[in-house]
């Protein structure tokens, strides 16, 4: 992973796994740092999201060219559709990425794997781990327990924990870089253009009908098609192209009374949202 690329990250409270593979592993060309609006952070985040500020701080004085992106990492749509026009964006410019999961929080490191699946096709894009000498959570969480012991040295336990606020004031909740864990994402089926169109029309349709009518019938489906296009389809190929979508989890089939109604996923709106980021 030595090609210059652009650089994903997500802001947390860490340093070394953030700034240290800038420079003994990769060739940077930007780097994007993902940080978590603070306008859209929950009640009783605040002393949080003070700490995270302390490492941004600190990121931003790395000699690299940064942009910051703010998003609501509690947010999963949007948060996804964030990091996916982002990831898309300099794939079609034909910049390698990078994503660095080390410090992304659940949501956003689902959001970072999911857009990064949808966007290999469309260059070379590449999620990593790095993996630390030292974890410092485990250490802080055992030394504050010893305080519930019978008989349990105080001053002692204050001075440990005031050395270890020191190393993680230094270092971030891990120190140090041990191995880089490279996760390629694997190739999705293709799915031809007509049949994202047809996921962007069942998509505009579920909007303009009301969430969860879908499309009625394949004959619906066919009608909406051709007035899109401007030209027929013939109803064995809308068939089919249902069909696969089908297979693919991305629209889902059920019966009302005799008509066949045809809506989308959870899976299948993110992707036909995709192609609206």
């Amino acid at each position: 992973m030595t090609k210059p690329g652009v650089h994903i990250i997500p802001a947390g409270m860490e340093y070394d796994r953030v700034v240290k593979p800038l420079f003994k592993d990769f060739t940077v060309s930007k780097a994007y740092l993902l940080i978590n609006d603070p306008t859209k952070s929950k009640k009783g985040f605040a002393e949080q999201q003070e700490a995270v500020e302390k490492f941004i701080k600190a990121i931003r004085q790395a000699p690299i060219e940064w942009e910051e992106v703010y998003v609501d990492i509690y947010d999963f749509n949007e948060t996804f559709k964030a990091v996916y026009r982002l990831i898309n964006k300099e794939a079609l410019a034909g910049n390698p990425v990078y994503i660095n999961i080390s410090s992304a929080p659940k949501i956003l490191q689902v959001a970072l794997t999911m857009a990064a699946f949808l966007n290999k096709g469309y260059g070379d894009v590449e999620l990593f781990y790095v993996e630390p000498e030292r974890y410092y959570e485990g250490e802080v969480i055992d030394t504050i327990m010893r305080l519930l012991e019978r008989g349990a040295d105080e001053k002692a336990i204050v001075n440990r924990l005031r050395g270890l606020a020191r190393e993680i004031e230094a270092h971030g909740m891990a120190a140090g870089e041990s191995r880089i864990h490279e996760f390629p994402p694997f190739p999705i089926a293709d799915i031809s253009d007509i049949e994202y169109e047809m996921l962007k029309l069942i998509r505009k349709w579920e909007k303009a009908e009301g969430e969860g009518r879908g499309v009625s019938s394949i004959k619906e489906m066919k009608e909406i098609l051709d007035r899109e296009l401007g030209h027929p389809t013939p109803r064995s190929n809308v068939k089919y192209y249902l069909d696969n979508l089908q297979k693919l989890g991305l629209i889902m089939t059920e019966r009302d009374k005799k008509e066949l109604r045809i809506r989308l996923t959870r899976v299948g709106e993110l992707f036909a949202d995709t192609r609206n980021c």
